[in-house]
């Protein structure tokens, strides 16, 4: 009986303490942002149509955020066009924000959907869609994907 009451206090003890650890948490972590800020063409002597694509991350966040990998995607009018890896990235500090350039080529089948269609139906913005997977080394985020969409202009 003794030892029952023992058990029961030590499980108690134990709850206690791992509840107590979870209210310590932070929960007002928020996932990073990213926006394009630029895509300029690659100085390359391929035929492949290679850019650069700058990338600017946002931590909104009092806590550093230490990248170990992007993997992101760049849909125009609903056709993939570029997609791309990227490693040995930046820390990006807490409250800050870190401009990060990636090379990736497009996909020359898909840009001639696109263009075939932007050529059928002439429009002044186009639809865009960016999709990054951040990989990170925090035990509570390893890895976040973000999801950002908006237009572009033509003109």
């Amino acid at each position: 009986m003794l030892l029952d009451a023992r058990r029961l206090g030590l499980l108690t003890c134990l709850a206690m303490l791992c509840w107590s650890g979870c209210a310590t948490l932070n929960q007002n972590h928020e996932s990073p942002k990213i926006d394009v800020v630029g895509i300029t063409k690659a100085a390359s002597d391929t035929s492949a149509m290679q850019f650069t694509i700058q990338l600017r991350i946002v931590n909104p966040n009092a806590e550093t955020i230490d990248l170990h990998g992007l993997y992101y995607e760049l849909s125009l009018e609903g056709i993939e066009v570029v997609t791309g890896t990227a490693n040995y990235l930046p820390p990006v500090l807490g409250y800050s924000a870190t401009i990060v350039s990636v090379s990736s080529a497009a996909s020359l089948l898909n840009s001639a959907r696109l263009l075939q269609k932007i050529i059928n139906q002439p429009q002044g913005m186009i639809d865009y869609k960016l999709r990054a997977k951040l990989g990170t080394s925090s035990k509570w985020m390893p890895s976040t994907t973000i999801v950002e969409t908006g237009e572009i202009s033509l003109q």
